[in-house]
């Protein structure tokens, strides 16, 4: 770090910590954060264009998929916390983490279910339910929250929503003011972030800073920070443990995640093709950017076939109406492109079979790559790509569910971060039972991992700890020693109310204006909702519900012409 560098580091600490003399932020009013909270959603809202606007030029996504994957989880995010924050009477530090009820057995397991929390789920998401599975309850009570005055926020590159919500949680969970170092690969976020948290950077409780890697080693070994914290790659974390101490760093990580698909698929075509879009959408939301993007698919071998056609279809559908890059994703340098690259070489020198949609050009741009007959000693499956690269590995069917199990639950397979079903029985005990014995913390039945992300339910690492330590997203206060795992599960296909049913809205088999109006409807509906404000929600609808139609007359037409 230069001396300018430094000289600035000095000044915005010297903020914060001014700041904390003057009133510990421990003793904070949570109805005061929750105030605040509310007024940072916002601003999420009302600057959301601008924000989509610049990060598709720079990231050539669309901007719905900003919408969906960015924005709405931070807002969902602030505005849970919000709520669960404004009717208690003491302050920050006063907070004590909830002991969870067991209210149902999962599989064999102590679980709370998180989903559908209110009404507004319901409607959002019909038919999922999320449960958090719990250990063995603790003999003594959880502790009161202890005060960490000052904690260093690194945020990822790839998704403005990650850094919030992190922002978020050391906020509330150490409690803690915040310095907040933006990722020199994403510089623009920082002045759209420091508009959208005025109401906290005004008070002295956040401040966001600017520099390379450099940089964060040196604010990682300043000792005025209690606590640490990071969403990015296990090399970096290594890093920064070494500077600070392991003790002091918790962070979230990425890894090879894995979609299982189930022998039972394959009685019916359709669910075929909605496995295929459900799986398509996690490979290459983000461009594949994503901490949990969809990396193997482990399909019986009497499926292989059929599904290798259908994910090539989706693959080329959304290659077509995927942003401005088309078939070629735009990853975040070279040499994330290079890595990608070598990875697919690697997999063809070893056999596997290769389907690009668009040259490698080299640069930053990468196509979108399927490839067929992937094996453990492949590249692919034993390291994240972290670019738009599927690769699909065939099982026989005979006692597919043992054998994946074994396979995923391997250490060969990197991370623990998050792993998906699919099936029609979502739920059956054999199903349940399954997704509790992956590894993985964020398990998915019939959807993308990442969706989980976007609701109440905790986000965190599996017990073994590959993919981090520590959970966030944490809106209810939850005793997180008691946490085990999560489980997302959704009915395979459309979803809906008696008659009428509908594509989950942020799949990208349809593009345009449609998905970004939808977008922009449902982070309105949602401030609408949990600000008790009805006629705002019945004004959003107006948008919200033609969109929505729209949206499923598109797919429809689309899905028949195959």
């Amino acid at each position: 770090m230069n001396t300018a560098l430094g000289e600035k580091c000095g000044q915005e600490l010297e903020v914060l910590m001014e700041a904390e003399r003057s009133r510990p932020w421990a003793r904070t009013p949570a109805r005061e954060l929750a105030g605040r909270l509310f007024a940072v959603a916002e601003a999420f809202y009302t600057r959301g264009d601008p924000l989509a606007a610049e990060t598709a030029e720079r990231m050539e996504v669309p901007p719905a998929s900003v919408w969906f994957e960015s924005i709405f989880p931070a807002v969902w995010g602030l505005l849970s916390t919000a709520a669960f924050l404004k009717p208690l009477e003491g302050s920050l530090g006063e907070i004590v983490a909830s002991k969870p009820t067991p209210t149902e057995d999962f599989a064999g397991s102590p679980a709370v279910r998180l989903l559908p929390a209110n009404a507004f789920q319901r409607l959002l998401l019909p038919g999922f339910t999320g449960h958090v599975l719990l250990r063995p309850s603790r003999s003594l009570p959880p502790s009161q929250s202890s005060s960490e005055p000052l904690a260093l926020c690194l945020l990822p590159f790839n998704l403005a929503g990650i850094g919030a919500l992190d922002i978020l949680h050391l906020l509330c969970r150490g409690p803690s003011r915040v310095l907040a170092k933006v990722s020199e690969k994403a510089p623009f976020l920082k002045a759209h972030l420091e508009k959208i948290f005025a109401p906290l950077v005004s008070c002295g409780a956040l401040s966001f800073f600017q520099g390379g890697p450099d940089t964060g080693a040196r604010l990682a070994a300043r000792a005025e920070f209690d606590r640490i914290h990071l969403t990015g790659s296990a090399r970096t974390a290594a890093a920064v443990e070494a500077i600070a101490g392991e003790d002091k760093v918790t962070c979230e990580l990425g890894g090879v995640t894995p979609a299982i698909v189930l022998p039972e698929v394959g009685r019916d075509r359709r669910l075929l093709l909605q496995v295929a879009r459900q799986v398509v959408f996690g490979a290459l939301a983000n461009n594949g950017q994503h901490c949990v993007s969809y990396q193997v698919v482990l399909v019986p071998d009497s499926l292989q076939a059929a599904l290798g056609q259908a994910l090539a279809r989706e693959m080329a559908l959304v290659s077509r109406a995927g942003g401005p890059a088309g078939p070629r994703r735009l990853l975040i340098d070279e040499a994330a492109s290079s890595r990608a690259a070598a990875m697919v070489e690697d997999a063809r020198r070893l056999g596997a079979t290769a389907t690009s949609f668009g040259e490698n050009a080299g640069g930053r741009r990468f196509p979108v790559t399927l490839l067929s007959g992937i094996t453990e000693e492949m590249r692919l499956y034993r390291e994240e790509a972290f670019g738009p690269v599927l690769g699909l590995a065939s099982l026989p069917d005979r006692e597919f569910s043992r054998t994946a199990l074994s396979r995923v639950n391997q250490s060969g397979l990197t991370g623990d971060l998050g792993a998906s079903l699919f099936t029609p029985f979502t739920d059956s005990e054999s199903v349940r039972q399954l997704a509790r014995r992956l590894k993985h913390g964020v398990v998915a039945i019939n959807s993308y991992p990442g969706v989980a992300y976007a609701t109440t339910l905790p986000w965190g690492p599996g017990p073994g700890q590959a993919s981090g330590r520590g959970w966030v997203h944490n809106f209810q206060f939850l005793d997180e020693s008691r946490i085990e795992k999560v489980v997302l599960a959704a009915p395979l296909g459309r979803k809906g109310l008696g008659p009428v049913a509908w594509e989950d809205p942020w799949l990208p088999n349809v593009a345009g204006r449609r998905p970004l109006r939808l977008a922009r409807a449902l982070v309105r509906s949602a401030l609408a909702y949990f600000r008790k404000q009805p006629c705002r929600l019945l004004a959003s609808q107006w948008d919200l519900v033609p969109s929505l139609i729209g949206r499923e007359l598109v797919a429809r037409r689309q899905d028949l012409s195959l």
